[in-house]
């Protein structure tokens, strides 16, 4: 059995011998060895040509890391994080560009934002300059106007200070003539000192040598008006008796009715001489005289 066995292992053994020597066998090998240098062939030339790749990436990088900068610069956007320590550098410039182009692109979208927002503004900008005209005509309309009222104020101005000059005069005019009428004159004295002062006359009454029954006391026609004082009717509420103990008469035109006194008997009175109406006090003459009784 064992014999058996051993010459079936022979035979198969010699089999297997006669197919390693045939043509197809030697065909296979071939095929492989010049696939196995193709292969080797194109790994050396991709080798090759990623090298040349990497030159020219290499190459253009100071210039596209320039551009980059300044696209970052414009809008804002920070530069991603390095991974240079994990990628070989054609990886890493790929790596690169995209966030290159990503910036680019965040540029160009600002720009389109911008280029719309111009276009809005200036069509908004064509009825701004609308209304800006609308409010230029109406500016110079207005400024006209303003400029016919200066030219009327500056005449009107003219006229009122004329006016006022005049008003001024008549007012000095006026306030004159007030004082002029309100000015009232007094004076106060012994009946013989009166009469040679030329202030009183006596008129009317017999002629007799020791009595003249009838005559009156009045004010002389010719009197000096120096002799008296002079007061504003308007503001003298008061005449001061000279002696306050002594009795007096009004020999004028005034009237004691419209006037208070200490003590008054018909037309004599003592104390001083206190106005209490003065229109009516001063009414029927400008002029008062006191004589002491």
């Amino acid at each position: 059995m064992n014999t058996r066995k051993l010459s079936l292992v022979i035979l198969a053994a010699a089999g297997l011998a006669a197919c390693g020597d045939s043509k197809e066998h030697k065909r296979a090998d071939s095929l492989a060895t010049a696939k196995a240098a193709e292969q080797q062939r194109l790994t050396v030339q991709l080798a090759a040509q990623k090298d040349s790749l990497t030159r020219v990436v290499l190459q253009a990088d100071d210039f596209i890391q320039h551009i980059d900068s300044s696209v970052s610069r414009v809008i804002g956007k920070p530069k991603k994080g390095s991974k240079k320590g994990t990628l070989d550098p054609l990886a890493q410039q790929i790596e690169n560009r995209k966030a290159v182009m990503e910036r680019v692109d965040a540029l160009v979208a600002r720009a389109r934002a911008t280029a719309s927002e111009l276009k809005k503004s200036q069509a908004d900008n064509k009825v701004l300059s609308a209304q800006l005209a609308n409010d230029e005509a109406m500016i110079n309309d207005l400024n006209a106007t303003i400029q016919h009222q200066t030219a009327t104020i500056a005449a009107l101005s003219t006229r009122v200070d004329s006016l006022n000059g005049v008003t001024r005069e008549m007012g000095a005019t006026i306030a004159s003539l007030e004082a002029q009428h309100n000015k009232a004159f007094y004076v106060i004295g012994k009946e013989d000192e009166l009469l040679k002062q030329g202030v009183i006359v006596h008129e009317g009454g017999a002629n007799l040598l020791i009595a003249h029954p009838g005559r009156t006391i009045q004010m002389s026609r010719t009197a000096d008006a120096s002799v008296f004082t002079a007061v504003d009717q308007r503001g003298t509420k008061e005449i001061k008796m000279p002696e306050g103990d002594h009795r007096w008469k009004i020999v004028s035109r005034q009237s004691l009715d419209f006037a208070t006194v200490d003590e008054r008997d018909n037309d004599t009175f003592r104390g001083n001489l206190r106005i209490t109406d003065s229109n009516k006090f001063w009414g029927p003459s400008r002029f008062l005289i006191v004589v002491e009784q």
